[in-house]
């Protein structure tokens, strides 16, 4: 999106910003997003994706793929959900 852009461009990109940039049919939630699931064939999106209150980034798979699968599905590691120290 354009305010993604804009942060990235700032340096003001968060983890669930690259997150989501990684994901495929994304869309906004009340809660959050929602997206295919990269771990399984996914036809629906049913991962959700939620920032936490400390910036970590939440990921649920309503089908069930454990969040291992999910990272590994996305070549990123527990690591990467949460913020980097400054």
């Amino acid at each position: 999106s354009l305010e993604r852009l804009m942060k990235e461009a700032n340096g003001n990109t968060t983890e669930v910003d690259k997150t989501l940039d990684r994901l495929q049919k994304v869309s906004w939630t009340a809660s959050g997003w929602k997206a295919l699931c990269p771990a399984h064939d996914d036809r629906e999106p049913s991962l959700s994706i939620k920032e936490g209150d400390d910036g970590r980034v939440l990921l649920y798979c309503h089908a069930g793929c454990p969040t291992e699968g999910v990272l590994r599905a996305l070549d990123m590691t527990f690591r990467d959900l949460f913020p980097k120290r400054r």
